[in-house]
Order: structure tokens, then C-alpha cells, then sequence
């Protein structure tokens, strides 16, 4: 599994307002699905921790599915256009800032 960031989110209501407007009909877990029952990604909404280098206050963390690891763009959009919605800066599980 590969998981990705979106971090440094100054308000968790507003990102998980916008992950609702892209996977709508939804709830945390919010899922990125390739077909019905086939989940590409698992969105989570949460609060940082002391003991990890992400950005806080708040996050949303994209795990995404081994059987999709193919899928990687999709799940980059979806963040992407919360990241446009609400701010923060997308990191992934290896620790590098992605545009």
C-alpha cells in the first residue's frame, strides 16, 4: 500500500466538505472506486500527531490500494483538487512535496 498526504489544513471541516463534493454520498472512509466494490483508494480525514513529520493541524490521507498502484494519478487529482479548494501541501509516504 502507498499512502499520500494532504497536509498542513488549518480547517478539517472545509477538507472533508470537499472530499463530500468529489466522492459524494460518502463518509470517512471516503472511496475513490475504479468499479463497484473496487476501491482504488481509501480518503481518511484526520488530525496530525506530535510524533509524525506531516504538517498539522490536519490532514487527509489517500491509501492507496496495492492492486492499484497503476491508479496513482487519479488519486493525486482527487487531492489536488482539494488542495485547490482549501490549501495544504501533498506529500507522500517517502516524505517528498509533490507539485
Amino acid at each position: 500500500m502507498k499512502s499520500y498526504f494532504l497536509e498542513g489544513l488549518p480547517d478539517r471541516s472545509a477538507a472533508e466538505s470537499a472530499l463530500c463534493a468529489l466522492l459524494p454520498g460518502q463518509t470517512d472512509p471516503w472511496l475513490l472506486l475504479a468499479g463497484p466494490g473496487d476501491p482504488v483508494a481509501y480518503f481518511h480525514s484526520r488530525s496530525s500527531s506530535d510524533e509524525e513529520d506531516l504538517l498539522g493541524p490536519f490532514l487527509v490521507q489517500a491509501d492507496v490500494s496495492g492492486r492499484h498502484w497503476d491508479r496513482v494519478d487519479a488519486v493525486l487529482r482527487v487531492l489536488r483538487n482539494i488542495r485547490s479548494e482549501v490549501g495544504g501541501a501533498i506529500r507522500n509516504d517517502d516524505g517528498e512535496l509533490l507539485s
